[in-house]
């Protein structure tokens, strides 16, 4: 076996010297971190959960050419809720439904306390909620700063963060386990975690030219919501 010469002896040296700095400084960087601020729950009132709401009516008739996503732009404030609309009218795809069929639309509290999400964990649910309505209050500024390319007002990123750990509370107790509850809501967990992280780098002011980061938290809800429905159908599997 030939033995290794000085100079690659001496790049490798170096090598493993400049790795090792990287991770020791990564480790006190770590250990200097300091902990993220919590914020105690504020809890909204049942009226204050929907304010993006354009369409304020339980039932309603579809009307001709009208989309399941456009009615939940309108009820619920984003497209992705016709997912919640489909499987709450039990709805196997949109071409089930015809012009002047009904449709119930209650708010969205009101459709996890009848799928039975309340019996075993209300107060997740009611973490959700107030999260997703105090980051609704906001996202029309977000848009507007987005474009103007403005700092982040304080007001709306305390708004974010609370929301943000509104959603970490959730996801710690959806973790744990509980009376009725065979197992955790797992897909449900990581949309939760993603909208989360998601208000966290927007509260630092990081933007995309295109907003898509500030339409995907609203996204992630929409996901999130139609899981915690299946979930309860599977009977908290």
């Amino acid at each position: 076996m030939k033995l290794l010469s000085w100079k690659s002896c001496l790049i490798i040296t170096v090598c493993l010297l400049v790795l090792g700095g990287v991770a020791l400084f990564r480790q006190k960087r770590a250990a200097v971190q300091p902990e993220a601020k919590r914020y105690p729950h504020e809890h909204l009132q049942t009226s204050a959960l929907e304010p993006h709401a354009k369409l304020h009516t339980v039932e309603y008739k579809l009307p001709s050419g009208e989309t399941l996503a456009n009615v939940a732009r309108q009820r619920y404030g984003h497209q992705n809720y016709y997912r919640v609309i489909k499987l709450y009218n039990h709805l196997g795809d949109e071409a089930q439904v015809a012009a002047d069929d009904s449709l119930r639309l209650p708010d969205i509290s009101v459709i996890l306390a009848e799928e039975g999400l309340n019996k075993v964990a209300a107060q997740d649910m009611a973490l959700i909620l107030c999260s997703r309505a105090k980051y609704d209050t906001v996202v029309d500024q977000l848009w507007a700063l987005r474009r103007q390319n403005n700092q982040l007002p304080e007001g709306v990123k305390r708004e974010l963060l609370e929301a943000a750990d509104d959603l970490q509370q959730a996801t710690e107790s959806l973790k744990q386990a509980k009376p009725g509850v065979s197992g955790a809501p797992a897909k449900l967990i990581r949309q939760l975690e993603q909208a989360m992280d998601g208000m966290k780098y927007l509260a630092e002011g990081q933007f995309d030219s295109y907003g898509y980061d500030i339409d995907m938290v609203q996204q992630r809800y929409a996901l999130a919501l139609t899981y915690a429905i299946i979930w309860a159908r599977d009977g908290f599997k």
